[in-house]
């Protein structure tokens, strides 16, 4: 496997994004493969069409595929961050992609629409929720409190050694001297 560039070290969006979009591509394919199932019921063999054996081989790249980065993503992140951004950011692909290959939302109401877009942030604000109270006391004001303040750690970054300049380094030196 290809080493990854090293915003994907820092970004869980990176591989979660890839795993999102390729995942939701799967997807659409694996409906392809159900309504060509259904007609092969129905008596139009499509099972042995060029098409559908094209899906069933791109559902299995893309399975291959969305595991490679997901397992890099686990591999650098905790479990729980791309698990979470991962559910949030899988299900707004498979809704665009649903929305424009099938134009699901094509002979729906506006008022539909809007509910479902609505369902949409109510999910992606409980996954933030859920994850940005998994470390605080139980109760509604520890999860507040942990929800709307930012903890200040005594404690520098491990990393801030790497965003010092030049500068700072030869300010610390004088001052040594």
């Amino acid at each position: 496997s290809l080493p990854a560039p090293p915003v994907c070290q820092t970004h869980v969006v990176v591989y979660v994004a890839i795993c999102s979009m390729i995942g939701s591509l799967s997807v659409m394919a694996l409906r392809g493969i159900g309504i060509a199932a259904k007609l092969t019921m129905r008596g139009s063999d499509q099972l042995r069409k060029r098409e559908t054996l094209f899906f069933i081989l791109w559902v299995g790249c893309c399975i291959a595929t969305q595991m490679n980065y997901l397992n890099k993503a686990l591999d650098t992140f905790n479990t729980t961050m791309v698990s979470s951004v991962y559910y949030v950011f899988f299900t707004v692909c498979t809704v665009t992609a649903s929305m424009i290959m099938y134009k699901d939302w094509e002979n729906q109401t506006p008022g539909s629409i809007f509910w479902q877009v609505v369902a949409l942030l109510v999910n992606v604000a409980g996954v933030h929720i859920l994850s940005g109270t998994r470390d605080s006391a139980p109760g509604c004001r520890a999860g507040l409190r942990a929800l709307l303040s930012r903890r200040k750690s005594e404690e520098k970054p491990e990393y801030t050694h790497l965003c010092a300049c030049d500068d700072d380094a030869e300010q610390q030196q004088q001052q040594q001297q």
